[in-house]
């Protein structure tokens, strides 16, 4: 099995660090943003070994060629793959209600 690295962008950690924000000061709380900041962590591990097999999501909902996701709850952890080099590339975090191709636009 092919094992991928996997780099997160700045504008995918600034995501990540906003979920937890959100979730630690505005909705639940300091345990469920823990446990959440773990499910990311162990999400974003994960896709070093199953990056290439998930499907390349559909270019007219992304808006871009070659995105696939990874869904964590109810938020979606969206990267894109470089065979060459073997590496992930994690572009965006985002809820899953969240219009896509709005959101990997800017």
């Amino acid at each position: 099995m092919k094992k991928y690295d996997v780099e997160v962008s700045e504008t995918a950690k600034k995501d990540l660090e906003n979920i937890i924000s959100y979730l630690r000061y505005d909705l639940a709380g300091d345990i469920i943003a823990d446990k959440y900041k773990i499910l990311f962590k162990q999400e974003l591990k994960k896709i070093e070994d199953i990056a290439d097999s998930m499907p390349i999501l559909d270019e007219k909902l992304t808006g871009h060629k070659n995105i696939r996701k990874v869904n964590v709850r109810n938020y979606i952890i969206f990267y894109i793959i470089n065979e060459e080099n073997n590496k992930a590339y994690v572009v965006r975090i985002g809820h899953a209600f969240m219009d896509w191709e709005k959101y990997l636009k800017d």
